[in-house]
């Protein structure tokens, strides 16, 4: 009774922290979305919709987690402690060389552009944790692999596993769990959180201010409405809902676009989020009007309802000529199927898309691969093996930098970009696994391929 009483007590408190987790953040994101996603909740497409549903399945991760580790073996449980330790040692050393290295590029941006540079940077560096673990999870994951399987062949405690009967690859069947629920994070982290992250990014540090500090104005391209925002003082990231003053709002013709038919000079425009609509004040309507016109010669009026598609947190975020990384899945996908933009434009687009769903599954090629680079069983050092991930992780980025961008360029087919380096890592994998994970480590069976062993 006691026995089962330890293991419920970690599944019973991930249950309840991961409950109020998405208790908190899934009627945020919500919330968020309305200020975001164009039209009403109701007409959101079905992969926006998704943004909720993977929030709650983030939240409850370390619960269905924990849950499998008390159904686990003594063994299983052994190598689940270890794995885990090692990851999260790797993962945390990792992230925190990651934000000081950051921190000290940008800390002269947030002295002279916040007031509070402290509190502005803690909640800018919250922000960026998705970004920042989406780009070193799959490393990591396999630097704690190789730093865990290292350390237990080097003490001969594979061996000593091996004798019960086990099979390496059923001893790492805790890698191989853990590991997958590590990879469906690093998923979700990338379908719009690590994109949100880099775009809350570019507008914080690289948006130009005004000389009071405010942001400087801002010119905005609806590609689907044909409508071009110019607002001089445009509401924050942090509060997209605040009024927008001295805007400017050109109409133009979506199939003649060089036709201008409506042009509107308001003092202020603010948006409604219960309805989606903005409330123009102190307007003047320009009908058919020239580019260079004075505002006051428009017919004027206090105040104008316009039924707009635009949201607020549009208006203020980098548009479709922005990067691509700081777009999230929902909307890189939607602008896909729009088919807007140049060729190039395309090309790009297409090829994050499969490059976010490849990178997925890299996480566990990776664990793949880093099983028999590190498994030996003589005694031997941990650094060893951590130099081959670190030789391996590199590799991984560079063929990560190469195909994509024969990709873009239209050279090859995106989806085969994208996939490339998974089937090549793969391949690779198999083939150590058939060759040496009977009898020795990777560098011991490279040793003996030079001397013609094999």
């Amino acid at each position: 009774m006691k026995d089962i009483l330890k293991r419920a007590l970690p599944v019973i408190i991930w249950l309840v922290l991961g409950t109020l987790l998405a208790w908190y953040l899934v009627p945020s994101e919500l919330e968020q979305m309305k200020w975001e996603v164009p039209g009403m909740p109701e007409s959101y497409p079905i992969e926006q919709k998704c943004r909720p549903l993977f929030l709650l399945i983030l939240c409850y991760l370390p619960f269905i987690g924990t849950l499998i580790y008390a159904f686990m073996g003594t063994i299983d449980r052994y190598m689940s402690r270890n794995f885990i330790s090692y990851f999260l040692m790797c993962t945390l050393i990792l992230l925190l060389i990651y934000i000081l290295a950051d921190f000290t590029d940008n800390m002269e941006r947030f002295r002279s552009r916040f007031d509070e540079p402290v509190v502005q940077a803690l909640k800018f560096y919250g922000s960026q944790m998705p970004m920042f673990l989406y780009q070193i999870l799959p490393y990591t994951l396999m630097m704690g692999t190789m730093w865990c399987l290292s350390k237990l062949s080097g003490t001969c405690e594979i061996t000593g596993m091996m004798q019960s009967g086990r099979s390496l690859l059923s001893l790492c069947r805790p890698i191989f769990i853990f590991g997958s629920l590590i990879s469906i994070a690093y998923g979700i982290f990338g379908f719009h959180w690590a994109p949100s992250g880099m775009l809350y990014r570019q507008i914080q540090l690289k948006q130009s201010r005004n000389e009071d500090g405010s942001a400087a104005a801002i010119v905005y391209r609806s590609e689907s409405t044909a409508r071009h925002w110019i607002v001089k003082h445009p509401s924050t990231v942090d509060n997209p809902g605040e009024p927008m003053r001295d805007v400017v709002i050109k109409q133009f013709d979506l199939e003649n676009r060089g036709k201008q038919l409506f042009q509107y000079f308001a003092e202020r425009a603010e948006w409604n989020k219960q309805d989606s609509t903005w409330m123009l004040y102190d307007v003047y309507v320009h009908e058919n009007a020239e580019p260079n016109v004075r505002p006051a010669d428009g017919v004027h009026h206090d105040e104008l309802l316009c039924q707009f598609d635009e949201k607020p947190y549009q208006i203020i975020s980098p548009g479709p000529g922005g990067r691509i990384d700081a777009m999230g899945t929902a909307t890189l996908y939607d602008y896909i199927k729009s088919g807007a933009g140049s060729k190039e434009d395309r090309y790009k687009r297409r090829t994050e898309w499969h490059v976010r769903i490849a990178r997925i599954f890299t996480c566990m090629v990776l664990v793949l691969l880093a099983i028999p680079s590190s498994v030996t069983f003589q005694r031997r050092g941990t650094m060893k093996g951590i130099g081959i991930a670190i030789i391996l992780a590199a590799l991984m980025l560079f063929l990560y930098r190469v195909f994509p961008a024969l990709g873009e360029s239209g050279i090859i087919q995106a989806w085969i970009s994208a996939w490339i380096p998974n089937v090549l890592y793969t391949i690779i994998a198999i083939y150590i696994f058939r060759k040496n994970l009977a009898h020795r480590s990777f560098r011991e069976w490279l040793t003996a391929r030079k001397k013609g062993e094999l």
